[in-house]
């Protein structure tokens, strides 16, 4: 196995709490006590929530039948090489931004080709929303309206650049306004993966990094929360 050699740690998930956004329609995130030290000489908590809410990953499984749960994510996938993709101030001005093959060409022309098996991380600087209504940007209409990676994009990382997965620092991979989920259809095959609610993505190098996935091993799961760790050389 190759060494690998890191100096910094950093922590790109949401804490937990009944008050992060959550898809429309999924059900809320709830806390509850369950055992008291005083009365019950520990303390236990429980909670429920849906899957995808959080920081969390998404398999083969959530779009496809006879697929990948999480369960058969093999161990392996849950430690990739990443790189980082800025267009913060580009979504900022437009929050319907769009990802495109010709965004990923420009940055490789500086950072070198992105790697096979790694897993490509959009820093749309969204995350500083995470608890304001802008984050999922609800329309009159209930469309939600937040930037992504373009279908164009995410076939061409797949079929050009054979990545393992794609992340990003919003509520999904692809644009809010798709509400077809086109380019999680077509990123989550065999072991493939999506991250999303990351967060810090600004504190990452475009290259050189690697991520830790802390997914819950639940049997038949199409994704759940996850802590996401990067180790930056």
């Amino acid at each position: 196995m190759p060494s690998f050699h890191y100096e910094n740690i950093i922590d790109l998930t949401h804490p937990i709490n009944s008050a992060i956004p959550v898809w429309p329609g999924d059900p809320a995130v709830v806390l509850f006590p369950l055992n008291q030290l005083e009365k019950d000489g520990f303390n236990l908590g429980g909670f429920t929530m849906g899957e995808h809410s959080g920081t969390h990953v998404g398999v083969a499984s959530h779009f496809h039948d006879h697929e990948t749960t999480l369960d058969k994510l093999h161990p392996a996938s849950l430690f990739k090489p990443c790189v980082v993709i800025d267009l913060a101030k580009e979504c900022e001005a437009n929050p319907d931004f769009e990802l495109t093959p010709d965004h990923l060409q420009h940055w490789e022309k500086t950072n070198g080709i992105v790697p096979k098996d790694s897993i490509l991380l959009f820093h749309t600087g969204w995350s500083k929303y995470f608890s304001t209504a802008k984050y999922l940007g609800i329309d009159e209409s209930n469309g939600l309206h937040f930037p992504g990676f373009s279908l164009d994009g995410t076939r061409f990382l797949i079929v050009h650049r054979n990545i393992a997965g794609l992340g990003i620092d919003t509520a999904g991979i692809e644009p809010g306004k798709d509400s077809n989920f086109s380019c999680n259809k077509v990123l989550l095959h065999g072991q493939r993966m999506h991250l999303e609610n990351l967060t810090n993505l600004d504190q990452l190098p475009a290259v050189g990094a690697h991520l830790f996935i802390g997914a819950l091993p639940i049997e038949g799961a199409t994704g759940s929360p996850a802590r996401v760790i990067a180790l930056i050389p």
